[in-house]
């Protein structure tokens, strides 16, 4: 520790101004609201924490702690939307930093959002908020015990989702923002997503949607997708994949024309009452139940998923892994997007060529309907590695702009 306080000022002043002279980005421009930094999708390297506290606070827990350190920054919206700050990144494990975004005047700050810890043992920070185009959005930082720096990640994003839909589950920030729940059996316990579970004994954890069990009252909670843009008369195909823990419960899913429990019921996709729990715990994923089903809407407009998890109180868990909805093509369809495919039994390739469009996706499922891989593509030719699959019979669907074709493989 430096005991001469004059010479920590001035060493600090010193490595201040010569890192301002190798960047705008690094120095004092971003010590108070006035002079905040401007940012951008992407990552911000905060190099240290030394400016004035942000005022008022946003954050829970800021009123009770006291804080020594802040840092600020200002994000403009080019577009209608949402943004999700986090400091949730690996670089900064084991930190510690506390988030407010305000809109306003720097003369009058009002608090839009605000994040403190993530869980009881990730002191990092996360908040999504709405934004519109041409709104000054500021971002300001603290943090109680230190002045190190960190990196900090905004995204922005919207709720219109193409097709062919794919949803995973796989950010939260998107869920919250994008998916509407309704706790019909108001026992506060409603869908949520979970990504902290290791399901298939990969070592590596699982994001899905769930839906907690309700010892009180009988289950009764909806999950609805964003709106999705479908033309009428097209027939389309969604898959849910999905599986139970800690009891027997039960799922329905229908197209719906909103985001409403009393909605008008368009297509019932599939309804299923005390479902059992397929495999143990490590394998809840890659054993889960498979559900595809197909409607055709009678008129263009925007349409929803809805799923129900019903059921007496103390039923177990509903886990939704997976989402999906494409459209199927029609042989004149395919005859003008055409695209050959070839599997070669000595490598375990699947060679696919297309004639004109772009492949979307490609989705295999084994004999009993689960999904054993999924692969996202890119070009008018790829290859699909089959050689870790087992021997047997495989349905792969392929998509490509926005349609689905499936095609059967046997690999042996």
């Amino acid at each position: 520790m430096d005991i001469n306080p004059l010479k920590s000022i001035y060493m600090k002043k010193i490595t201040l101004l010569f890192l301002g002279l190798i960047s705008f980005h690094f120095g004092y421009s971003q010590d108070d609201c006035a002079s905040a930094l401007p940012v951008t999708e992407g990552i911000t390297t905060v190099v240290m924490m030394d400016g004035a506290l942000p005022v008022p606070d946003c954050a829970e827990n800021a009123d009770a702690d006291p804080r020594e350190f802040g840092e600020w920054y200002v994000y403009t919206a080019t577009a209608n939307g949402f943004v999700n700050i986090t400091t949730n990144l690996a670089i900064n494990t084991g930190g510690d930093t506390r988030l407010h975004v305000y809109t306003g005047t720097c003369a009058a700050l009002i608090c839009l959002a605000g994040s403190d810890d993530i869980a009881d043992d990730n002191f990092l920070s996360s908040a999504t908020f709405a934004v519109d185009n041409g709104t000054s959005y500021y971002i300001g930082w603290d943090n109680q015990w230190s002045d190190a720096g960190f990196d900090f990640e905004l995204t922005y994003f919207t709720c219109s989702y193409d097709l062919p839909y794919t949803e995973t589950f796989d950010l939260d920030y998107t869920f919250t923002s994008c998916y509407t729940t309704e706790d019909v059996d108001a026992d506060t316990i409603s869908w949520i997503t979970q990504q902290n579970l290791d399901l298939d004994g990969d070592g590596s954890v699982e994001t899905f949607a769930t839906n907690g069990n309700s010892t009180a009252n009988t289950k009764n909670d909806w999950l609805f997708s964003p709106p999705l843009s479908l033309t009428g008369g097209i027939e389309y195909n969604v898959t849910s994949i999905f599986n139970t823990f800690g009891g027997n419960g039960s799922l329905e899913a229908f197209i719906v024309d909103a985001a409403s429990s009393t909605a008008t019921q368009i297509a019932t996709l599939f309804s299923q009452t005390n479902i059992v729990p397929q495999g143990e715990f490590a394998t809840l994923e890659t054993l889960a139940y498979q559900e595809m089903n197909s409607f055709t809407p009678g008129t263009d407009g925007d349409y929803f998923i809805a799923y129900h998890s019903f059921g007496p109180a103390s039923s177990g868990f509903i886990l939704l892994f997976d989402s999906n909805l494409e459209s199927l093509l029609s042989v004149d369809e395919f005859q003008s997007n055409l695209f050959t495919h070839f599997y070669n039994k000595t490598t375990d390739l699947l060679s696919l060529e297309s004639s004109s469009s772009a492949f979307d996706n490609v989705y295999i499922y084994n004999i009993l309907g689960q999904q054993v891989k999924t692969q996202r593509l890119n070009n008018t030719s790829e290859t699909v590695d089959m050689s870790s699959l087992t021997d047997g019979v495989y349905l792969v669907q392929v998509t490509l702009q926005g349609k689905t074709k499936t095609i059967k493989i046997i690999k042996h």
